[in-house]
This record gives structure tokens, C-alpha cells and sequence, in this order.
């Protein structure tokens, strides 16, 4: 049965309530002022408030705004002897759910309880519902991601993809490409959520299907992905994304970066940036990328990011920066691949100190042989 918290300071009114709800077979609780209830919230969960408005220590317009503030979502039904029209508005701009003038009918009273603790378990069905199918989504979203890894040869690569809440915009993927080459991918689709996901697979599957017959052709590719995007989507929907055909045995690597963050190459103590050079997929109906070429050598270090890295931010909001991740870049002559993406995550950990992610986190990390 439904746990209602009564806040009420005028004893009989408060006793009266209670017993009332007893007999219905509620489970209940009664706290005097607007700063009890407030704790009271904060030591658990309720299902329902009736909040009375002239509370002393804090009213209950007080009460009711500071919960909606916090994120709670309680329902409350506001108890007031006032019968201003202007207050009653008041009170359901604060996110009061239902307005009742005393002295009011107990019979009406529970009516809308049950109504609204009846909306709410009808809420809280479809939301539990809705958790299912996004969790569901997200574990197909994570076998988009590549399941085997095609052996890199002369680069020695890993990929990382942490999405900042269940479904995410970002995808990485590794082609295993004719010649003897691999294809390298990452793609962040504006937006977050289902929407941005249902973008990023139809990016994935267009990118997948034309990597045999176009594969090695990167600007191919990304004109291929732009079309498939503008046509599918509306204006305000676009990816940046960057494209590479790394040849194992020339140590090449070919690439169109449509704008991405540009990845960086670690070399005797430099940074070489790839920067983008042509606009995001799916803004324009037509776009005729360049493909750019850059030689490597071993010992380079690669490292192709989406912004989530570089733009995740502290409880101070400073971002992690483009300038960290060159520096733990230039710091890793001797790492694998491995160590290289693990002393990244740690100190992103570090960095973020706990703040949750506002954007996914994506990278592919590289160490040439």
C-alpha cells in the first residue's frame, strides 16, 4: 500500500488525516513543519505528500519548490485554508500536483489520492517499461561495436566507447579491408539519447555495407555516409566523422576527417594534428571530401578521440583538454596500446573525480611497430 506523508502543524487537522488514511489502508506519517518534511524526504522515498502551506520554519511553497529543484517527483497535494485563485496558481507553478481549500471533504480528498497515486503507478509502469527498452537498445547498440578485432600488423590498436547514458551517439569500428589494409573508425552523431543512436547505427550499417566494394576509398566513404544522412534526417541532425585506411605493410595511413576533433600522432617528442578539412556528414546534400595521407613510423602513437574525452569536464567545469591527451601521448614511447588507452581512463578518472559524463567518451588508441 502507498506511504503518504502528512505535513501538517495544527494537531487535529493532522490526527484527523491520519486516521482517516489508516482506515484506508495507506501507511502514514505526520511531521509538523516544512524543514521536517524536507528531511523526512531525505531519508527515503514517499508516494505521496499532502503539504500544508502555512508551515512554520519553512512553508510549504518553500517545501514544494526546493523538492522540485532537488529532482523529486513525489506527487503533492497542497492543503490551504486560502482560497486565492493566485495562490492556488502559485502553487501548482512550484509543481504542486493538486490544490485542495480547507475545510475540504475527506470523501473528495481520498478520490483525488487514489487518482493520483493511480496516474503515478500507470507512470511509473511506462517508465520502468521505457528503462527496459533503452536497456535493451543499449545492449544492441554495444554489439554494433566491433566484436573481433582484425589483426593490425605493423599498428598495434584498441578502442574504447563509454556511452554517458544508456544509448549513446558515438561508435568506433575496425574494417578488415582488401591489400592488406584496416579501416578505422569514429563518429559522434549530434544530440544524445535514442534518437542519436538510431542515427549512429544507420551511420554504422552505411559505412559497413559499402566497406567492401569502397572501403579503401575514404573520401567514397564519407560522401556515401553524408548522402545517407541528409536524406534520412532533418537539418539539424549531423555526425563528425573521421575515416582512416591504415596500409600494414607501407605504414600509410589515408584518411578524411569531416569535423572531427583532430587526432593526434606522437613523434620524438612532437604532436602532429589531423585536422578536419571538410564540414560533419549530413549538412549539406552533396560533399566531395579529400582524401589526406600521412606517413608513420614505428613508434609512433596514434590517438583518435571524439570531444567526449577532451571536453569532460570537473565539479569546477574545466575540461579535460586536447592538451592532456597530447601530453599522455608524448609520454607513451614505451606503452602498448593497452597502457596507453588505461593511463587515458585513469586520468580522465582523476580528472572527473566522480562527475558524471555529459557526453560519451570514445577513442581509438594506436602504437606502430
Amino acid at each position: 500500500m502507498a506511504h503518504i506523508l502528512i505535513v501538517e502543524d495544527e494537531p487535529d487537522i493532522a490526527l484527523g488525516l491520519q486516521q482517516d488514511l489508516l482506515l484506508e489502508g495507506y501507511e502514514v506519517e505526520v511531521v509538523g513543519d516544512g524543514q521536517a518534511a524536507l528531511d523526512r524526504t531525505d531519508a527515503g522515498p514517499v508516494d505521496l505528500i499532502l503539504l500544508d502551506v502555512g508551515l512554520p520554519r519553512k512553508d510549504g511553497f518553500a517545501v514544494c519548490q526546493e523538492l522540485r529543484r532537488a529532482g523529486r517527483q513525489t506527487p503533492i497535494i497542497v492543503l490551504t485554508a486560502r482560497g486565492d485563485e493566485s495562490e492556488k496558481v502559485h502553487g501548482l507553478e512550484l509543481g504542486a500536483d493538486d490544490y485542495v481549500t480547507k475545510p475540504f471533504s475527506p470523501v473528495e480528498l481520498r478520490a483525488r489520492i487514489r487518482s493520483i497515486l493511480r496516474h503515478r503507478q500507470q507512470w511509473l509502469g511506462e517508465g520502468v517499461q521505457l528503462h527496459r527498452e533503452l536497456q535493451m537498445a543499449g545492449e544492441v547498440q554495444q554489439r554494433l561495436l566491433p566484436q573481433v578485432q582484425p589483426p593490425g600488423g605493423t599498428l598495434e590498436y584498441v578502442g574504447v566507447c563509454h556511452p554517458a547514458s544508456i544509448v549513446g551517439g558515438d561508435y568506433y569500428d575496425y574494417l578488415e579491408l582488401p591489400d592488406d589494409q584496416l579501416g578505422l573508425v569514429i563518429a559522434d552523431v549530434a544530440g544524445k539519447g535514442a534518437s542519436a543512436a538510431l542515427v549512429m547505427a544507420s551511420l554504422h550499417g552505411c559505412i559497413r555495407a559499402n566497406a567492401t566494394s569502397h572501403g579503401s576509398r575514404c573520401d567514397e566513404i564519407v560522401a556515401l555516409a553524408n548522402r545517407l544522412l541528409h536524406q534520412a534526417t532533418d537539418s539539424a541532425r549531423y555526425a563528425t566523422l573521421f575515416y582512416g585506411v591504415y596500409d600494414r605493410a607501407a605504414r600509410e595511413l589515408r584518411y578524411v576527417n569531416a569535423g572531427h576533433p583532430a587526432p593526434l600522432i606522437a613523434r620524438d617528442g612532437a604532436l602532429m594534428h589531423l585536422e578536419s578539412d571538410c564540414p560533419p556528414v549530413g549538412l549539406f546534400d552533396t560533399l566531395s571530401p579529400i582524401a589526406r595521407r600521412v606517413q608513420l613510423q614505428p613508434g609512433d602513437r596514434l590517438l583518435i578521440f571524439s570531444d567526449g574525452l577532451t571536453e569532460a569536464t570537473n565539479e569546477t567545469r574545466a575540461e579535460f583538454g586536447a592538451a592532456r591527451a597530447g601530453r599522455l601521448l608524448l609520454e607513451g614511447a614505451a606503452r602498448s596500446a593497452a597502457e596507453l588507452r588505461d593511463s587515458i581512463l585513469a586520468e580522465l578518472r582523476i580528472h572527473t573525480d566522480g562527475c558524471p559524463p555529459s557526453d560519451d567518451v570514445t577513442f581509438i588508441a594506436g602504437v606502430v611497430r
